[in-house]
Protein backbone atom coordinates (compact mmCIF):
# COMPACT_ATOMS: atom_id res chain seq x y z
CA UNK A 1 0.00 0.00 0.00
CA UNK A 2 1.30 3.21 -0.89
CA UNK A 3 1.63 6.44 1.28
CA UNK A 4 -1.65 8.19 -0.31
CA UNK A 5 -4.00 4.72 0.70
CA UNK A 6 -2.51 4.19 4.04
CA UNK A 7 -2.90 8.32 4.97
CA UNK A 8 -6.61 7.16 3.93
CA UNK A 9 -7.17 4.19 5.89
CA UNK A 10 -5.95 5.89 8.76
CA UNK A 11 -8.29 8.85 8.77
CA UNK A 12 -11.56 6.40 8.60
CA UNK A 13 -12.85 6.40 12.22
CA UNK A 14 -13.71 3.13 14.17
CA UNK A 15 -17.78 4.10 13.88
CA UNK A 16 -17.91 5.60 11.09
CA UNK A 17 -21.55 6.75 9.16
CA UNK A 18 -22.14 3.82 6.71
CA UNK A 19 -21.46 5.24 3.08
CA UNK A 20 -24.96 6.21 0.97
CA UNK A 21 -24.07 4.01 -1.73
CA UNK A 22 -27.33 3.98 -3.68
CA UNK A 23 -27.04 7.37 -3.68
CA UNK A 24 -23.87 7.67 -5.34
CA UNK A 25 -24.39 5.15 -7.69
CA UNK A 26 -27.50 6.82 -8.53
CA UNK A 27 -25.35 10.22 -8.99
CA UNK A 28 -22.45 8.09 -10.97
CA UNK A 29 -25.13 6.97 -13.38
CA UNK A 30 -26.69 10.29 -13.84
CA UNK A 31 -23.10 11.45 -15.50
CA UNK A 32 -23.10 8.49 -17.23
CA UNK A 33 -26.34 8.29 -18.82
CA UNK A 34 -28.37 9.50 -22.18
CA UNK A 35 -29.03 13.21 -21.18
CA UNK A 36 -25.44 13.69 -19.20
CA UNK A 37 -24.75 15.37 -23.03
CA UNK A 38 -27.76 17.81 -22.17
CA UNK A 39 -26.37 19.11 -18.90
CA UNK A 40 -25.70 22.67 -18.41
CA UNK A 41 -22.03 23.92 -17.54
CA UNK A 42 -23.57 24.60 -14.11
CA UNK A 43 -24.98 21.37 -13.63
CA UNK A 44 -21.86 19.62 -15.21
CA UNK A 45 -19.96 21.79 -12.04
CA UNK A 46 -22.41 20.97 -9.79
CA UNK A 47 -22.58 17.06 -10.40
CA UNK A 48 -18.42 17.06 -10.79
CA UNK A 49 -18.11 18.59 -7.39
CA UNK A 50 -20.55 15.80 -5.84
CA UNK A 51 -18.52 13.04 -7.52
CA UNK A 52 -15.58 14.59 -6.14
CA UNK A 53 -16.76 14.51 -2.64
CA UNK A 54 -18.01 10.95 -2.99
CA UNK A 55 -14.70 10.00 -3.72
CA UNK A 56 -13.30 11.56 -1.10
CA UNK A 57 -15.72 9.75 1.27
CA UNK A 58 -15.87 6.20 -0.46
CA UNK A 59 -11.77 5.82 -0.79
CA UNK A 60 -10.78 5.73 2.84
CA UNK A 61 -13.58 3.55 3.23
CA UNK A 62 -12.41 1.27 0.49
CA UNK A 63 -8.74 1.31 1.78
CA UNK A 64 -9.48 0.62 5.59
CA UNK A 65 -12.29 -2.28 4.27
CA UNK A 66 -9.24 -3.77 1.62
CA UNK A 67 -6.81 -3.86 5.42
CA UNK A 68 -8.99 -6.15 6.44
CA UNK A 69 -8.28 -8.63 3.92
CA UNK A 70 -5.29 -10.93 3.44
CA UNK A 71 -2.65 -9.51 1.33
CA UNK A 72 -2.98 -11.82 -1.67
CA UNK A 73 -6.72 -11.90 -1.54
CA UNK A 74 -7.46 -10.92 -5.26
CA UNK A 75 -10.99 -8.61 -4.17
CA UNK A 76 -8.15 -6.43 -1.94
CA UNK A 77 -6.25 -5.72 -4.93
CA UNK A 78 -8.85 -4.91 -7.12
CA UNK A 79 -9.77 -2.42 -4.79
CA UNK A 80 -6.65 -1.25 -4.27
CA UNK A 81 -5.54 -0.71 -7.62
CA UNK A 82 -9.50 1.49 -8.06
CA UNK A 83 -8.42 3.31 -5.07
CA UNK A 84 -5.16 4.36 -6.89
CA UNK A 85 -6.92 5.67 -10.19
CA UNK A 86 -9.95 7.19 -8.14
CA UNK A 87 -6.79 9.25 -6.05
CA UNK A 88 -5.48 10.09 -9.42
CA UNK A 89 -8.08 11.23 -11.11
CA UNK A 90 -8.63 13.23 -8.03
CA UNK A 91 -5.50 15.04 -8.61
CA UNK A 92 -6.25 16.51 -11.98
CA UNK A 93 -6.69 19.42 -11.98
CA UNK A 94 -10.70 20.71 -12.14
CA UNK A 95 -12.35 21.49 -15.54
CA UNK A 96 -14.91 24.34 -15.77
CA UNK A 97 -18.32 22.98 -16.93
CA UNK A 98 -17.67 25.38 -20.32
CA UNK A 99 -14.77 23.41 -21.62
CA UNK A 100 -15.55 20.83 -24.21
CA UNK A 101 -13.48 18.20 -21.71
CA UNK A 102 -15.34 18.78 -18.78
CA UNK A 103 -18.29 15.78 -19.51
CA UNK A 104 -15.07 13.56 -20.37
CA UNK A 105 -13.73 14.56 -16.30
CA UNK A 106 -17.21 14.67 -14.81
CA UNK A 107 -17.76 10.90 -16.30
CA UNK A 108 -14.29 8.91 -15.25
CA UNK A 109 -15.00 10.68 -12.01
CA UNK A 110 -18.70 9.06 -11.97
CA UNK A 111 -16.68 5.70 -13.11
CA UNK A 112 -14.31 5.67 -10.38
CA UNK A 113 -17.54 6.48 -8.05
CA UNK A 114 -19.22 3.46 -9.39
CA UNK A 115 -16.24 1.27 -9.30
CA UNK A 116 -15.20 1.55 -5.57
CA UNK A 117 -18.61 1.73 -4.18
CA UNK A 118 -18.98 -2.18 -6.28
CA UNK A 119 -15.52 -2.76 -4.26
CA UNK A 120 -17.11 -1.41 -1.42
CA UNK A 121 -20.01 -3.86 -1.52
CA UNK A 122 -17.29 -6.74 -2.72
CA UNK A 123 -15.33 -6.48 0.61
CA UNK A 124 -18.16 -6.54 2.79
CA UNK A 125 -19.68 -2.99 3.05
CA UNK A 126 -23.01 -2.09 3.94
CA UNK A 127 -25.38 -0.48 1.35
Amino acid sequence: MNATARSAAEQVPERAIPLDVKTMRETARRALGEGAGTLSPEELDSLTQALRGMLMLVIPEVTAAADRHPKGDMPRICALVGVEEASRRLRMRAVSGASPWALRHTQRLARSVLALTGHYLDLGGRA
